[in-house]
């Protein structure tokens, strides 16, 4: 099965879909440049926001996760007044 990457949150429904396009896109590409697997890096970052001691490794999976986040959210909302918003990417395995 490939891994799949979604947007998720609250303020889906806001973005655009060649927006939702270019979010994954970037999410992506911060997996891909770091030559990173999406869902050692969603586990790491599940097992950080459940308050489990992290190794090295891990961690790096967590930086990578919110990089990667971060690019997708910024692409999503590319234009639009306010950042705050509830955005985040998901990973289907």
């Amino acid at each position: 099965m490939q891994t799949k990457i979604i947007l998720s949150g609250k303020d889906l429904e806001l973005v655009e879909d060649r927006d939702y396009d270019l979010a994954i896109e970037a999410a992506k590409s911060v997996f891909a440049s770091h030559g990173a697997d999406p869902l050692a890096c969603e586990a790491a970052n599940q097992k950080f926001c459940d308050d489990v001691e992290l190794d090295r490794d891990e961690a790096l999976h967590c930086a990578i996760w919110e990089a990667a986040n971060y690019e997708a959210c910024k692409a999503a909302t590319i234009g639009w007044m306010s950042r705050d918003v509830d955005l985040y990417i998901l990973v289907k395995g």
